[in-house]
């Protein structure tokens, strides 16, 4: 599904008990690599939030938003198999400067991690990045949350207790690992807990 960011308002990220905030580093390199590709085309496959449309609108030509967390909490109540849900990314190959995974790969087990890495992989163009975020040790709750970015990379974590996904603790060489045949950019250790990963495609 493709967003559109025309006649979006930008609105006034919320705070308070689990609105969770942080300035991300790794969001900000993204977005000044998005920015020296500004006819690029963006994937988001995180839950739809209008402020992250309005925030890439002038940085990039396309941006394309495909819920993949809300699919796979389909999937899961359903019973029916993980995999199933690749089909929602069959994009054509090589058809993105940049990639937000968010944390996707902290709710897939081990094999589906490795079908999510393929998928993006093949569709991002060579020199393209993609964003990973990981829940930490210091993150106790298995809540599903939005990342919501607002001004001067200024980020909130937005819960959505319509989503019931498990949560797999992984750790910075775990991630290194998985995300082979990447190559690591940059990594950040943030509060209130998590890693943020930015990856490149050669």
């Amino acid at each position: 599904m493709a967003a559109s960011a025309a006649d979006l308002g930008r609105k006034d990220l919320p705070t308070g008990p689990g609105y969770e905030a942080y300035t991300s580093n790794a969001l900000k390199l993204f977005a000044e690599h998005l920015e020296r590709n500004s006819q690029g085309n963006l994937l988001d496959i995180g839950p739809v939030c209008q402020e992250n449309i309005q925030f890439f609108a002038h940085r990039v030509k396309k941006h394309h938003v495909c819920d993949m967390f809300i699919r796979l909490d389909a999937r899961l109540r359903k019973g029916e198999p993980v995999r199933q849900i690749w089909q929602e990314l069959d994009y054509p190959i090589e058809s993105f400067h940049g990639i937000l995974v968010w944390e996707l790969a902290d709710r897939l087990n081990d094999e589906d991690v490795h079908e999510l890495v393929r998928v993006c992989h093949s569709i991002l163009m060579p020199g393209g990045m993609a964003v990973i975020m990981v829940m930490g040790d210091q993150i106790s709750s298995t809540e599903t949350r939005s990342f919501v970015i607002g001004q001067d990379y200024r980020v909130q974590l937005r819960p959505q207790p319509h989503l019931n996904l498990p949560l797999r603790g992984r750790q910075n060489r775990d991630v290194l690992s998985m995300m082979s045949p990447f190559v690591p950019a940059k990594s950040f250790i943030c509060r209130p807990g998590f890693m943020e990963f930015l990856f490149q495609r050669v």
